[in-house]
């Protein structure tokens, strides 16, 4: 899949796009390449004078992006488009970033919702929009899915959803942290929440750790 959009630092603005197979980000800025699993943990081979790191990540910068997903409707699935602003701060004087802010919104001619972006999160950005959608809507993606889940120790900010699509009948089951704790070695592999594979499935209510 391609994510196109805008990256910003304070030496300007370049139109990019990021290559994503659903658990892996890739991205050429400025003529040099990026990887990472994450927005916040975005590598390359050298540092380069023309961007600022922290622990040889890329910071002190904005993306604008536009990623693709599905939606379904009462006419039907529809492709859609959610507009992202990831902004990612200077090194803090305690570590990590001194800011990391994500805010998502989502146009149709049926709706217009925005995140309140202060969670620092995918997860409860993208949660907030579907909790907003018109009745009849929804979004059909690797959050909502029935066989992703989180650690219960914590996760990134982006990327970090657990897919136990291997492990599908086991999984279904689970409706606690010890019930997570014992599948979660067959787990398949991380995904990033706007991902989509075949193997989706409605989520129900209650099901995995979170619920």
């Amino acid at each position: 899949m391609r994510i196109p959009g805008i990256y910003r630092d304070e030496r300007g603005s370049e139109t990019i796009v990021f290559e994503t197979d659903g658990t892996f980000l890739e991205t050429t800025i400025r003529s040099v390449t990026f990887e990472g699993d994450d927005f916040d943990s975005l590598e390359s081979e050298e540092e380069s004078e023309f961007f600022s790191y922290w622990k040889g990540t890329l910071c002190r910068c904005k993306f604008i992006l536009e990623i693709p997903v599905r939606l379904a409707t009462p006419d039907g699935m529809r492709r859609s488009v959610l507009m992202a602003t990831i902004e990612l701060g200077a090194p803090g004087p305690r570590g990590g970033l001194d800011d990391e802010r994500i805010q998502v919104s989502w146009i149709e001619s049926e709706f217009s919702i925005e995140s309140p972006g202060h969670s620092g999160w995918f997860e409860d950005e993208l949660l907030s929009l579907i909790n907003s959608l018109p009745e009849g809507f929804a979004m059909q993606a690797c959050i909502t899915c029935g066989l992703s889940d989180y650690s219960p120790y914590g996760h990134g900010s982006f990327g970090s959803l657990a897919c136990f699509r291997d492990a599908a009948s086991d999984y279904r089951d689970v409706d606690s942290k010890e019930g997570i704790f014992a599948v979660w070695d067959r787990l398949t592999d991380f995904v990033q929440e706007t991902h989509l594979c075949d193997q989706y499935e409605l989520r129900p209510k209650g099901r995995g750790y979170r619920g």
